[in-house]
Formats: C-alpha cells, structure tokens, sequence
C-alpha cells in the first residue's frame, strides 16, 4: 500500500514537473523574466541605498548595518561583495542626498517590478483579474511594502546570522552545513512570502512550500555553481570593461526570475493536477490515455448492472467517462444510445447547467466511471484547444445521429 502510495506520488510529480517545463516555455517565460529582470535590477540597487541610509544613521549600528549588507549581496548576487565595499558604502556617506534620490527610485521601480509581476502571475494561471484600476494600484503599493519589510528582515537576519552563527561555529564542517541549511530554509521563506502576496489564487500550503522549496533550491544551487564558473573564467565578460561587475548582476538577476516564474508554473500545475490527469482522457493518443489510469483512482465510481447514474430531470454538474463496461442512456424507458469504453455523457446538461435530459443507466457488471466536475472540465477545455475541438466534432455527430433518428 505505502509502495503504491509513493509510485502514485512519483507519477504525479514527474508529470507536474514535465508539463511546468512545457508550459514554461509555451508562455514564454523566458521574455517576461528579461523584463522583470531590468525592473528588479532598478529595484535592488535604490533598495539598498534605502536600507543603509535608514539604519546606517546610528553610530553603533553602522558598521554592523554594512557589514550585514554586505553579507546579503554575498548570498544574493555572487562574486559582488569587493564591489560592494569598494563601490557602494562610499556613495552612502553622502545620506541625506541619497534619500531623496533613492526614495524616489524605491517606490517607482517597486512598484513597476510588482506590477509586472501580477501581470505574469495572471498570464502563467490563466486568471482574469477582477480588480479596477484603483484596487490593482492599492494591491502594488500593499505589495511594494511587503517586498520592503521583507529586504529589511532579510538585513536583520543576516546580521544576526553574522555575529551569533559564525561566532558560535566559526569554521569547519558544522558550519558548513549549517550555512546551507540556514541558506536553504531563509530563501525557501522567502520565496513563499514573495508567491503568497502575487498568487492570483488560493493555494495549500503544502503545496506553495514544495515549490518555494523548489525554487530556492534551484536559485542556491545555481549560485554556487555561478561563482564557480566565473571564477574560473577570468575573461568572462571582460568586453564590457568596468561594466563587468553589472553585466554579472543582470545575469544573476534574470536567472533569479527565471527560477521564480519556474516555480511559479509548478504551483499552477500543483493548483490544477486534477485536470491535468483528466486531461489525458481526451486525447487521442492512446498511450497518453492509458498513462494517468493509476492516478485518477479518486475520481472513478463502480456500478453493477442496472444501477442508476443520473435519472432524466436531475441537475447535471458533472461528466462521465467510461473506462469500463458500458452505460445505456433511456428516455422514457427506451434505449436510445448505449456508450462504450473510451466514450463520454452528460456534458452538455454539465456545460450549460440544466437538467439532464435522459436517464443514464450501468448496462454491464463492473462499469467503472470518471467523474469529471465542471471546474476540471473548463480548466482542461480553456488549455486544450485541440480537445474543445474533439468535443465539438462529437457533440455535433450526437446532435446530427439524433436529428437523423427524429
């Protein structure tokens, strides 16, 4: 049983994973993390002027202030903290000029990053947003603080890591691991802090932690690996001269969003598996169509011979496919169609909420039945539009076989 339990799991996963990385590319997400990446490039510079500014202005905290930047942008942006140093704290003595500066910067490029962001949330779910104009603006601006409390926690927490964690375990092996495992569970609460405020819909949070997880992964692995790379590339990016250290930054930055929108598309197939099985009831390639029958257990329903599945008259909100025996659909206790394995009945009553216009009663021992609901149907029929073809196609056979018996 727990075997079997874990297989389903497996199953599910692979095709969640497959199908995100073929909707990734569907929704070309590789466009929308370049524009994300320009206004997140804007955003993080002003963002940490902003930070230094506020909390630099005391004297006891200051060095501790730069010091936790510093260890942020370590974690954040590799290979930048010489430049940090070197570059970044000096302009920051200059405070009262860079506040005004910055605070314009601040607000104008957060809110065009979360704007854009909500954008591409509403694209990679398929959601219409419901919001006028003036609820969008309060959205971003509610949205432009959450991502400035969460730099600030993220400060505060690198602080705090500087000065208790390393002393307590300097160097070696625990550290190491512990560096790791810091790094891993702050960016995976960061990450669902960030998918939490620009999640179109509601999502278990089971479900918005393994991709947050995900996604960190994904954004901490890579960034080792970055560092490994350009260190041993000395000559990596040395055409763009003093800019080098920038043109690393947008790099990083659109790999970061990438990671994002990624992780994005595995919440969406997460929020939606249901008819992501499904679907592949209605596709014409028969090995697809076989692949889900392990994972849609939940869904099916058995009848013996003669047992009802709906009387003539009741409401229909739901759908029926056949995956073994047959079903007979009557009316006024004549037969007048008997549908086989691999068919579907009761759509139409389904699609435009009305009464079911027949009775469909188990013609064999042993039907087994997939219920399909109204929601599953329109999130496979709004993505699938060769299977709102197919479907057409049937119902108009179904219309055209009845005109003909008439």
């Amino acid at each position: 049983m727990q075997s079997e339990r874990i297989k389903q799991s497996s199953g599910l996963t692979l095709i969640i994973i497959k199908e995100s990385i073929r909707s990734f590319l569907k929704n070309n997400n590789f466009e929308m993390s370049a524009a994300l990446a320009t206004y997140g490039f804007f955003s993080v510079i002003p963002l940490l002027f902003f930070v230094s500014y506020l909390l630099g202005n005391y004297a006891i905290l200051s060095q501790t202030v730069t010091n936790g930047i510093e260890g942020l942008v370590g974690h954040l942006f590799p290979l930048l903290k010489t430049f940090i140093s070197s570059e970044f704290f000096f302009s920051t003595q200059y405070k009262l000029t860079w506040l005004v500066i910055t605070l314009g910067f601040v607000f104008v490029s957060i809110m065009s990053l979360t704007d854009s962001l909500r954008t591409a949330f509403l694209k990679i779910f398929s959601v219409d947003s419901d919001l006028s104009l003036l609820k969008t603006i309060y959205a971003n601006v509610l949205s432009a603080f959450t991502i400035l409390i969460l730099f600030f926690f993220l400060v505060a927490g690198e602080i705090f890591y500087s000065y208790l964690v390393r002393t307590a375990f300097r160097e070696g092996y625990y550290f190491a691991v512990l560096n790791i495992f810091i790094s891993l569970a702050v960016a995976t609460i960061c990450m669902a802090v960030f998918y939490k405020t620009f999640l179109p819909v509601r999502l278990k949070t089971v479900r918005l932690i393994t991709a947050s997880l995900v996604s960190a992964i994904l954004i901490i692995s890579m960034r080792d690996l970055f560092a490994f790379f350009v260190q041993s590339n000395p000559n990596y990016g040395l055409a763009f001269g003093s800019l080098r250290i920038l043109f690393f930054m947008i790099i990083w930055v659109y790999y970061c969003f990438l990671v994002i929108l990624f992780g994005a598309e595995i919440m969406v197939h997460f929020w939606k598996r249901d008819a992501l099985l499904l679907k592949g009831l209605f596709l014409q390639d028969e090995a697809i169509r076989k692949r889900p029958e392990a994972l849609i257990k939940k869904f099916i329903r058995r009848y013996d011979n003669g047992d009802v599945i709906f009387q003539e008259g009741a409401q229909g909100n739901s759908m029926f496919y056949i995956i073994a025996g047959s079903v007979s659909i009557c009316k006024k206790d004549q037969v007048i169609r008997t549908m086989k394995r691999g068919e579907y009945f009761g759509e139409m009553s389904m699609l435009v909420d009305t009464q079911r216009t027949a009775t469909a009663i188990a013609a064999e021992p042993g039907t087994q039945l997939v219920t399909i609901s109204h929601d599953n149907f329109d999130a496979i029929l709004k993505e699938n539009p060769k299977i709102v073809l197919s479907i057409l196609k049937e119902m108009t056979m179904r219309l055209k076989i009845t005109g003909d018996s008439l």
